[in-house]
């Protein structure tokens, strides 16, 4: 709006804050007050967003009594928290006045105290207001007739709780002169006055030399356009996009090693942003942990979970969430079908082989555990590398804007890249073929790998023993124990039958008996030990190979699986992890540059003019040269305008602005002169 006692300014007028009920504790909202909570929370949410605007005056009106409580300066806390920016107004003096008993309570109110010490650096006031009722319009329901006349009302108003406040005031002409000049419009509007006044002033005297840097930043671009244009042609854009590609590769490895040029705020991702846009490991493979347990891990094995990560360490902690989603893959359900099933029957007996059996469903159940995961990693990391074509294309602008040069498409060989959009297209289509292909490579051999794992069972030689035999089976049905028991008793009773017959024997003869005892003690001991271990042998192929139980079967066999796909499980992901690290991310930074130079350099033995338009480019040169002259005539013409401002202002005598201000301190003709 204009404005004749300072300079030109916006006024907003903000939506009222809506009052919604209070639901009491333990009952239900009807659909009404819902939507008014809503409403509520909306135009709460609207004020406070406008509100955090720096260099807005805020005017926070309150009507209450009760400095202690101000629920408006509340929601302008959110804001402005120490309220530098507030003027805090108080309406409706004309009824409040009234409910004071005590002279006192009146100067309490008016001076505030609690407000100047809960917020010392405030703004300023609070002012005191009252406004006639009755609306501006033609009618017989409108009470004034124009804006004058409201305006007189406004000022009657103003003189009037002018005398009430210092009738009510019986401290001392100090305290009347202190306080009165809060009370009134014209006093708020004359503060107001002032600050934007100060502000402008200030203001001018910054601005100059801002449009004056602008300027020679605008020549600088305006020059360096110039001299493009003129030298245009299809070797120079050769060599441009050759110098493009150059900084591009430097700023995709240094992206990959670690930067902090591009802002995380605007690149990055968090783990959860990243778990939406590429799913997440949990939720496409079958763990052995709940959601919230898995959720509880990531935050101690993973890390870095809320933070917006890029490049390297985005791709790090993705690798870090694949190692702890092996560590915490289920592990194969197998039926009791799967296990009859696979226990068959072998070319010369029936009897039940436990290691092929477990071997045969080890191999099928990790190709079902094993490849979700792996297709679930190659799409994080594909779009972990997918994210880094903005960020190496931000961080090579930022490189060459801090050089001197706008943007990087400006070279010291003079191509004007950035406006090629055919040309950056080409260059991103070969960096998202050179992903897939990285990506196709390094799982090729992730299931060369997988392949070698899960097709030949390999036992290691330090768990080729019962152990795992032992502990697939419960305590009461041992297995090895109740061979070992039958043993026993079996060892047993042949040495009752032997120690009768040497008894039988000593009666007869006792010197033939301690002969022949003494004559075949040595060998009596390794023939028992043969047939022992013989015995044993049988009878464990007897049990084991040549009787078909269900029960043993299933425990035997489930626990061997169980057993082959955890060991799988550790191998699996150390060899992944190497495999990605290897034949993924370290192409981007031995290869890609090389590969892009080739597929740039079959380009050019082709036909160029989809890529290198030199029509195009001049016209978008000869555009930017046209648009760089305006602004700078624009920013002369600026210049000196606000050149011829700050004299003016600087030439303006002390009385001139003593005078203005008195005038609005008054309020005699401001007060009655028509706002437009």
């Amino acid at each position: 709006m204009e404005y004749k006692y300072c300079p030109n300014l916006i006024l907003i007028d903000t939506p009222g804050l809506i009052a919604a009920p209070r639901t009491p504790k333990g009952s239900t909202s009807n659909m009404q007050t819902k939507a008014l909570l809503a409403s509520a929370k909306e135009a709460e949410k609207l004020v406070i967003n406008k509100m955090r605007c720096q260099d807005y005056i805020i005017l926070c009106v309150e009507d209450t009594a009760d400095w202690k409580h101000g629920q408006t300066r509340e929601i302008v806390q959110k804001a402005d928290p120490d309220l530098s920016r507030t003027v805090i107004v108080n309406t409706k003096l004309d009824t409040k006045v009234p409910q004071f008993g005590d002279p006192a309570d009146v100067e309490e109110f008016l001076k505030a105290p609690i407000v100047s010490k809960l917020a010392p650096h405030k703004l300023g006031g609070p002012f005191f207001t009252s406004v006639p009722s009755g609306r501006v319009g033609s009618g017989d329901s409108f009470l004034f007739r124009d804006d004058d006349e409201f305006v007189g009302a406004c000022a009657d108003n103003e003189e009037s709780d002018r005398e009430v406040v210092r009738s009510r005031l019986v401290s001392g002409p100090a305290i009347t002169k202190a306080l009165l000049p809060r009370v009134g419009i014209s006093r708020l509007r004359g503060f107001l006055e002032r600050r934007v006044d100060e502000c402008y002033r200030r203001n001018v005297a910054k601005i100059v030399p801002l449009l004056q840097a602008e300027h020679a930043a605008a020549a600088k671009r305006l020059d360096a356009c110039e001299k493009e244009l003129e030298a245009l042609s299809l070797d120079r854009l050769k060599a441009g996009a050759d110098a493009f590609c150059e900084g591009f590769c430097a700023a995709l490895k240094e992206a990959i090693h670690g930067s902090v040029v591009a802002p995380p705020s605007t690149f990055g991702e968090t783990l959860p942003q990243e778990n939406l846009a590429a799913g997440s490991f949990h939720d496409r493979c079958a763990m052995a942990v709940s959601q919230r347990g898995w959720e509880r891990l990531v935050v101690s094995d993973v890390g870095n979970k809320d933070h917006r990560l890029y490049g390297g360490s985005q791709y790090h902690r993705a690798l870090r969430e694949f190692t702890l989603a092996t560590r915490c893959l289920r592990l194969p359900t197998i039926t009791e079908d799967e296990v009859a099933n696979a226990a068959g029957v072998g070319e010369v007996h029936d009897g039940v082989n436990f290691l092929r059996a477990a071997c045969v469903i080890a191999v099928e159940k990790a190709k079902t555990s094993f490849d979700p995961l792996l297709d679930s990693l190659k799409l994080r990391t594909n779009h972990i590398m997918d994210k880094l074509f903005p960020v190496a294309e931000f961080m090579l602008r930022q490189k060459m804007e801090r050089q001197g040069k706008n943007d990087y498409g400006r070279t010291a060989e003079g191509a004007e890249i950035i406006h090629n959009p055919q040309f950056r297209d080409l260059v991103k289509s070969i960096y998202e073929d050179f992903i897939d292909k990285c990506a196709d490579s390094c799982m090729m051999r992730c299931r060369d790998d997988l392949t070698a794992l899960t097709r030949y069972v390999t036992w290691d030689l330090n768990e080729r023993s019962s152990g795992a035999l032992m502990r697939s089976l419960p305590d009461q049905g041992d297995i090895v124990s109740v061979y070992q028991v039958a043993v026993a008793s079996n060892e047993k009773a042949r040495k009752i039958e032997g120690n009768n017959k040497g008894k039988e024997d000593a009666k007869g003869d006792p010197s033939m008996a301690l002969t022949k005892t003494n004559r075949n003690s040595a060998s009596l001991v390794s023939t028992n030990e043969r047939e022992r271990d013989y015995y044993n042998l049988l009878q464990l192929m007897e049990e084991a190979a040549c009787s078909r139980d269900a029960n043993r079967t299933n425990l035997v066999v489930s626990g061997l699986v169980q057993h082959i796909v955890t060991q799988w499980r550790e191998s699996f992901g150390k060899s992944v992890c190497a495999k990605f690290n290897c034949f993924f991310l370290l192409p981007f930074v031995e290869e890609f540059q090389r590969h892009l130079r080739s597929e740039l350099q079959r380009v050019y033995e082709g036909d160029m003019t989809h890529i290198f338009d030199l029509d195009s480019s001049r016209k978008n040169l000869e555009k930017q040269v046209e648009e760089l002259k305006n602004e700078c005539a624009a920013n002369k013409r600026l210049q000196e305008k606000f050149e011829a401002v700050s004299t003016m202002l600087q030439d303006q005598s002390p009385q001139q602005s003593g005078g203005s201000g008195k005038g609005g301190e008054t309020g005699v003709t401001s007060k009655r002169s028509r706002r437009r």
